[in-house]
């Protein structure tokens, strides 16, 4: 076994040994490349694994319905834990043809983390936060989920219609990939690839650029005190920047935490309002400006609630971490 493992240590040197020939690269491209070639094994076998639970899920398309149906937000938060958001595009769709109601819709958006989760692993030493990040978002996700239900109680048509379904599962999920493709075997190693290749681009653009602007300011600590790490501004500004709809955002908080940039309450409060394609696919699916104005607005305001009251209650997530590492 420790034969094994050495050779996989030495396979994983290669990359950084050819990096580090070529001269002509800064040292913060360098780290960069390093980081994320390394990082490809791993993201290639998680996400191979949720290829297979999304596909029983849109194999098995009634089944989904009926635990959404039968548990709402208790499953949209649970479920939406997964790193990626087709979970978001499938329940975006179902609400634009009423089949869950706004709460259900919003623990969906809320439980997301898109690839942000994985990402923390490139640095054990903040991969603890992502147990705390996960209880906190389901927590909130299912109370908002349900305090929104019951004000707008009296708003809530659910015309469950399962074969109007059928004619969605067109809709691009991440890397623009068709959720009716299920039947088709090549994707099931071809899909994971492609995402796994995607995630390797917008990480290693991610930290090119956040190393860059590190060196340009002299260090993480100026830069960290220039985006006001102790304030409560920046969970805010946090939760405004993870209402942008792209799987860039959840990468780019993540590697902006693990360098030190951004404070936990601030990276909690851009992954609860983060949702992938989510927002997007309900603009386009749902006509109603009004309704997808509201549930942004619920969003963002969860986000910034959720961001501060870890930043002025910080003890909670230690007190989550204590209990982890006993």
């Amino acid at each position: 076994m420790e034969e094994i493992l050495q050779h996989i240590q030495e396979l994983l040197g290669i990359p950084e040994f050819l990096i580090n020939q070529c001269n002509f690269l800064p040292d913060y491209i360098k780290e960069s490349l390093v980081t994320s070639i390394n990082f490809i094994p791993w993201l290639y076998i998680l996400y191979y694994g949720i290829e297979l639970l999304e596909r029983f899920f849109m194999k098995h398309i009634h089944l989904l319905i009926k635990l959404i149906k039968r548990f709402g937000p208790l499953f949209g938060a649970v479920i939406s834990v997964i790193p990626e958001c087709g979970y978001q595009v499938i329940a975006s769709t179902f609400y634009s043809r009423r089949m869950i109601s706004r709460g259900t819709l919003l623990a969906f958006f809320i439980s997301c983390s898109d690839d942000a989760l994985p990402l923390l692993f490139l640095d054990m030493s903040k991969a603890i936060v992502i147990i705390p990040i996960i209880i906190i978002k389901i927590i909130a996700g299912i109370l908002i989920a349900y305090l929104v239900d019951l004000v707008f109680i009296f708003q809530t048509k659910i015309t469950e219609n399962i074969n109007a379904i059928n004619t969605d599962l067109n809709e691009p999920a991440c890397c623009h990939h068709r959720i009716s493709t299920i039947e088709n075997l090549p994707y099931w190693w071809m899909h994971p690839l492609t995402h796994t290749f995607n995630m390797f681009m917008f990480t290693f653009l991610s930290l090119a650029f956040i190393n860059c602007v590190i060196a340009g300011f002299g260090g993480v600590d100026k830069l960290a005190e220039f985006c006001m790490i102790d304030s409560q501004y920046q969970v805010i500004a946090g939760a405004v920047f993870g209402l942008i709809p792209n799987c860039v955002t959840s990468v780019f908080l993540a590697l902006a935490y693990i360098k030190g940039i951004i404070s936990f309450p601030t990276l909690l409060a851009g992954l609860v309002t983060t949702t992938g394609l989510g927002l997007i696919t309900l603009t386009k699916r749902q006509q109603d400006s009004k309704d997808n104005t509201l549930i942004t607005a619920i969003l963002l305001v969860s986000g910034i609630v959720v961001g501060l009251f870890v930043f002025y209650n910080m003890q909670i997530v230690s007190a989550i971490q204590n209990y982890i590492v006993k």
